[in-house]
């Protein structure tokens, strides 16, 4: 099973969801490390309720709307979600297209590289920022009292993302100074 699957089961397993809102959860909620669009979601929900990860319920609108399509995860699926959580995870490939770049950095104008780390790092500080927003909205809806709050799972991944976040932009600037230096 394909880890796209595997992330919207996580998803399912907080709360039903619609195919619309999965999408919309998961290009916000996941957005930093995982996104998706229309055109996957929807096909796999389908496969997922033919092997029975999911289930589907047709709620019916009190207005001209068409009829709401609320997915939520099966028994099946959840153990599957336990499963794949708990199973060792392949190492990860970066692909970043601008450490390719800096990689040739030996070729590019001085100058032109220290602006485009400049926004690099600027970009890296907005993600920063919005990193540093969901901290403050998620340790708003953490219950300490629950051990199984998936609220808890959801804060350590965005504290990652803080720590990745400062790396990125601490590389930016050192790599800026030693080209300042080499001027």
């Amino acid at each position: 099973m394909s880890s796209f699957r595997h992330a919207m089961l996580t998803l399912l397993a907080r709360e039903p969801l619609s195919g619309y809102d999965m999408k919309q959860q998961m290009n916000s909620r996941m957005g930093p490390f995982w996104k998706a669009g229309s055109n996957q979601i929807y096909p796999e929900l389908v496969k997922m309720e033919e092997e029975g990860l999911v289930e589907l319920e047709v709620v019916q609108q009190h207005d001209y709307r068409p009829a709401r399509k609320v997915y939520s995860i099966t028994e099946s699926g959840r153990q599957e979600l336990k499963r794949w959580t708990m199973e060792r995870a392949e190492p990860e490939t970066i692909r970043d297209e601008f450490l390719l770049k800096a990689y040739n950095l030996w070729l590019a104008d001085p100058e032109t590289m220290m602006l485009r780390l400049e926004e690099k790092k600027k970009e890296h500080e907005e993600k920063l920022r919005i990193y540093l927003d969901k901290v403050s909205e998620l340790n708003g809806l953490l219950d300490p009292s629950n051990p199984q709050d998936p609220i808890l799972s959801s804060l350590s991944v965005v504290e990652f993302g803080i720590e990745y976040e400062k790396l990125y932009m601490k590389w930016c600037s050192d790599l800026a100074s030693k080209l300042k230096n080499r001027q």
